[in-house]
């Protein structure tokens, strides 16, 4: 995926089934995810009836399902693939070094200006 392709929401009857195949209950799901998602938000988008953007908030449930990469796992992606195919280890993908590329990303997050 590049910068300029926007990512499609999955459809509510999708999220539906896949907080049913991994949680059980949309309650049980909203619990889990407590502080990141809001119960009701969840159920008016789920329902179709969330009265602002129903896509942005339909990628951040798949976000939280992992149907969906967030900002964050895109931008670690990117600087892990580049680096990656530079480092002299040839056992790939090794992990070591996960915690400098989690630091890079977040920070080039918090450079970026909100809205990109």
């Amino acid at each position: 995926m590049t910068d300029t392709e926007i990512q499609e929401p999955p459809s509510a009857q999708e999220l539906l089934q896949a907080i049913r195949a991994r949680y059980g209950t949309v309650h049980r799901f909203c619990r889990r995810h407590k502080g990141r998602l809001n119960r009701s938000t969840v159920y008016m988008v789920l329902a179709g009836t969330y009265p602002g953007s129903k896509a942005a908030q339909a990628l951040r449930i798949a976000e939280a399902l992992g149907l969906a990469q967030g900002k964050e796992a895109r931008v670690l992606a990117a600087i892990k693939s580049v680096a990656c195919v530079r480092c002299a280890v040839k056992a790939r993908p090794c992990g070591r070094c996960d915690e400098l590329f989690k630091a890079q990303a977040a920070a080039a997050l918090c450079a970026m200006p909100k809205g990109q």
